[in-house]
Parts: structure tokens; C-alpha cells; sequence
């Protein structure tokens, strides 16, 4: 993801909104009044350690109480795609590099357990299309204001109107699982937010979305697609709720984890009270009434309730449900199903840009940021990142490396094209999110309704940190609701139609 274009913001109310991490309100609620009138769970696996396992592991420990064993499956590294890489003896993000100032589950994690706000200087961004600079923002925010009017015109206001419209409505979410709602499918949850606002938007194109707001097909071509292409390596072919968020993704109100984002998974972990287990689950499957976990290794072992939070996938986990879906049509299978997941490689380079190519001669002169505006070019965007423990009192920028975001492995000629010197290459290839063919099936949370709950299919409807947070409350509520019997709390129809307004 690239950082920081300054989009004009338009005074609108907004309610203020609170994330709840522990739903202590909703569970003394239940107590209170007779609904939890059985004993918890004994045993619940989670399996994987990503950023939803990790949330799904903290909500059910806070919503099932303490006399709970729960196991997190994860044979790598916890966070999974948000991580860091090491780059001339520092470490920098890697993936889930910046967060919005509006995502209150991330904001309100890094507040409860000490995470501190990353620092880094102000550098510019810049439009690019492969020769020429379409737009290069400056450092001062009115001079950039004045660029970035001159060159959208009322594009601007017009966006910025949208992506409030759509945060502010997003933002009920919180609200929705403060209260217990839990949903069934993607699609269940994203009509609760916004009627059919949100589901119409994963269903048409990310251009036609745009354009249907009145956005101009310049703007269209430069702005949205290059946000696009920057966070989400494909065009604005994506489905129009992959756009809204990735265009919430380039805005100025981003921040990040002083140590990496990747501490928002671990301190998760640390008050979850999980038993981490480094093996790969192979298999779920029905043993009476409990549910069988079988890893590679050979292990088995029965559980009462099951949260998969890694996709199923070709391209990412190959784990076998179909021995308890409930229904064909919503049990995921990693060989049937023909969807994939976007190859992405990020290349770090300590060096320096071409100047002939970008126009410029140092660090602070160059764009910290830069967005293609063509799909034909070699590489998607170029970042400017500092080290995630950056210390503006003892660091400076040269402390920071480039991000390269491309297809393929950048070759040697590549690089050198695009750098007149550089030192050092570190490269990260992963598949960090779906590829997007819209009308994008809006998957279920339930894998068999006695008690196995997936997170990813939230995923394809948008993939970023706050969602896979949302997606693993939204599995600890469901397994919670599902095993107390409070259905009113599954699926319920709430809300009122000024919530719920069209964008």
C-alpha cells in the first residue's frame, strides 16, 4: 500500500464511534437475564495465526471466559501476512503496511495494550505514467491541495464526498458487534451495514462504480486505478467495495504499529491464553458430536468448536472440510475451486532512483510515493518506506529503503532502470490477496452449522487488516451465539434507514 495523498475533507457529522474488544456488556447482559443457562465449550481450535485467527483467538477467549482451552494451528510466523522483512539490518513492513485512522478495532488494540504510532517524515506522492509525472504533491499540504484540485477539479470533492459517505456508514459495524449481532454470510453482514448499497458494490466493477458517481475518466484512469494497482496489484476491474476501500487506502489519515503492524496479532495472542501449535492442519472432520482436527503431521485431536482462519484456497491452505460442510454450496474446497489469489512480489532496494527517469536527485527530493497510471508497465507503484522502529530524533531518510510492487520478479536490467545505484535487494513473493472478478460470490461464515466457522470469505469482498479483525469477531460472536442458542442475535434485521442510507 502507498501513503499519504492528501484528499480535501468535507466538514460532515460524524457519530462518535467506539470499538469494543471485550463485549463484557453483552455477555453480563445474557447472564443477567437467564440466556447463558449451559456450560461453555470445553475446547475450541483456531486454525491459523494470521490477523483473523489472532482476533478470532482474543474475542472468543474474552466472550467464552477464562475455563476455555483454546488451540491456535500455526506452523509459521504469527500475523502471517502482515509481516516484516530485514533490509540492511532494519526491519520493514512487508505487507499490511498502513492502517486507517477510522478502523477502530486496530486503533482501539494498539491504545488497550501500549502500541504506540509509528513516525516517519512527510514525503511527497506522485502519479506516473511510465515517462512523465501526471501529478507530484509537495510537502506543504496547501501547495499539494492546490496541485491536486487543479488536476481533479471537482473529481476531488466528489471522491472525498463518497469515501466519507462510505466510511461513516462502515464505521456502524462496531456498533452492530458491540450488541452481539453476529452474520452468516458476507452478504448477511454487508446488508446489515448498508441495505444493499455495499452487496451492489461487490457485485459491478470498481470503474463502473466510479463512473456512476460522476467521477471523470481521468481521474478514474489515475487516481482510482493507480490507488488500485498500489494496494491491490489489479485495475478497477476489482469490484466496487475493493475500490471504496482501497481509495480509503491512499487517503492522508493512515498510521502504523511503532514495530510493525505485526504486533497487533501478537499482542492478541499474549491475552488470548491460546496454546500455539506448529503444525498444519490437514483435515476437519466429525467425531460424534466433537469436531477432529488432523494436522500433517499425524496428530489428532477433538474439539468442541472450530474457527478456520485461513483461506481455503489453491493458492494459499489445502485444508479438507468436506466431511462436515452442512451444505455443498458453501463448503470450501481448494481443488474445486476455481478462484485465485493475486501473486504479489515486493522488492526492497536500498539505493537510489534514476534520476533520469524520475526526475529528481535525492531522498527528499524524489516522491516518496509513486502510482502508475498504466497498466503496461513493468512494476504497479514504488514506496518510500522507513524502518518500522524509525526515530526522527537519531534516523534519518536515509535510513529507508524502496518498495517495489510488481507481478513478477523485478530482473537485473529492472532494477537497474529503475535505480542508478543501490546496495542491497531483499525480495517477499506471497499471494497477499483475492483476484477480483466481480460479481464476487459473497461467501458463508459457516462451514457446518453445529460448530466450524470460517473467517476468509470476508476477504472477497475486500482484503485489509480491519476486515480480517471485523471477520474474526464476527466468528467468535457467531460460535458464542450459536452455542448459547441466542438466535435473535444471528442474521437480525436492525438499524434504521438514515444508517442505512444509499451512498
Amino acid at each position: 500500500m502507498l501513503d499519504k495523498v492528501v484528499l480535501l475533507c468535507l466538514l460532515v457529522h460524524c457519530a462518535r464511534t467506539e470499538a469494543d474488544l471485550k463485549n463484557s456488556q453483552y455477555v453480563n447482559d445474557l447472564r443477567d437475564t437467564g440466556r447463558i443457562n449451559k456450560a461453555p465449550p470445553q475446547k475450541i481450535a483456531i486454525v491459523g495465526g494470521g490477523i483473523g485467527g489472532s482476533a478470532a483467538s482474543y474475542f472468543a477467549r474474552q466472550l467464552f471466559g477464562n475455563d476455555v482451552t483454546i488451540d491456535l494451528f500455526e506452523p509459521e510466523i504469527i500475523c502471517g501476512r502482515v509481516a516484516t522483512i530485514q533490509v540492511a539490518g532494519r526491519d520493514y513492513e512487508s505487507g499490511g503496511a498502513v492502517i486507517h485512522g477510522k478502523n477502530m478495532y486496530a486503533k482501539e488494540i494498539a491504545s488497550t495494550f501500549g502500541l504506540d504510532e509509528a513516525k516517519e517524515l512527510d514525503l511527497k506522492t506522485a502519479f506516473f505514467d511510465g515517462k512523465d509525472y501526471i501529478l507530484e504533491t509537495s510537502t506543504w499540504w496547501i501547495v499539494s491541495m492546490l496541485k491536486m484540485i487543479w488536476t481533479f477539479g471537482l473529481d476531488l470533492l466528489r471522491l472525498n464526498w463518497i469515501e466519507t459517505l462510505f466510511l461513516n456508514k462502515f464505521e456502524s459495524v462496531y456498533n452492530v458487534q458491540k450488541n452481539g449481532h453476529s452474520f452468516t454470510t458476507v452478504r448477511d453482514l454487508m446488508v446489515a451495514l448498508g441495505n444493499e448499497t455495499f452487496v451492489n458494490a461487490a457485485e459491478e466493477t470498481s470503474c463502473s462504480l466510479f463512473t456512476k458517481k460522476g467521477i471523470s475518466q481521468f481521474t478514474i484512469d489515475t487516481l482510482v486505478s493507480g490507488g488500485i494497482r498500489g494496494n491491490y496489484g489489479q485495475t478497477c476491474g476489482v469490484n466496487g467495495f475493493v475500490g471504496l476501500v482501497s481509495m480509503a487506502g491512499i487517503q492522508s489519515n493512515l498510521w502504523s504499529v511503532n514495530g510493525g503492524n505485526k504486533l497487533l496479532c501478537s499482542k492478541l495472542i499474549d491475552h488470548s491464553d491460546v496454546t500455539i501449535i506448529k503444525e498444519r492442519v490437514k483435515s476437519v472432520s466429525r467425531d460424534g458430536q466433537a469436531f477432529t482436527v488432523a494436522s500433517r503431521k499425524g496428530a489428532v485431536r477433538d474439539y468442541d468448536l472450530v474457527v478456520i482462519a485461513t483461506p481455503i484456497n489453491r493458492d494459499k491452505s489445502h485444508i479438507d472440510v468436506t466431511a462436515v460442510c452442512s451444505s455443498p454450496s458453501r463448503c470450501p474446497n481448494s481443488v474445486t475451486d476455481p478462484r485465485h489469489y493475486r501473486k504479489t512480489v515486493a522488492t526492497f532496494v536500498k539505493g537510489k532512483l534514476n534520476s533520469a527517469l524520475f526526475k529528481c536527485e535525492s531522498f527528499t527530493d524524489c516522491p516518496g510515493g509513486i502510482l502508475t497510471s498504466q497498466n503496461n508497465l513493468f512494476y504497479r507503484s514504488i514506496g518510500f518506506h522507513f524502518p518500522v522502529d524509525f526515530d526522527p530524533a537519531k534516523d534519518t531518510v536515509a535510513d529507508g529503503v524502496y518498495k517495489v510492487f510488481s507481478n513478477e520478479s523485478l530482473t537485473e536490467e529492472q532494477l537497474e532502470m529503475l535505480f542508478e545505484t543501490y546496495t542491497e535487494v531483499a525480495e517477499k513473493v506471497w499471494y497477499a490477496y483475492p483476484f477480483y472478478r466481480p460479481p464476487d460470490q459473497l461467501d458463508s461464515f459457516i462451514i457446518n452449522n453445529d460448530g466450524v466457522f470460517y473467517t476468509s470469505p470476508i476477504e472477497w469482498a475486500a482484503s485489509a487488516i480491519e476486515m480480517s479483525l471485523i471477520s474474526g469477531k464476527n466468528a467468535a460472536l457467531m460460535a458464542f451465539n450459536n452455542w448459547f442458542g441466542i438466535t435473535e442475535n444471528i442474521d437480525s434485521d436492525f438499524g434504521d434507514d438514515e444508517t442505512k442510507a444509499e451512498l
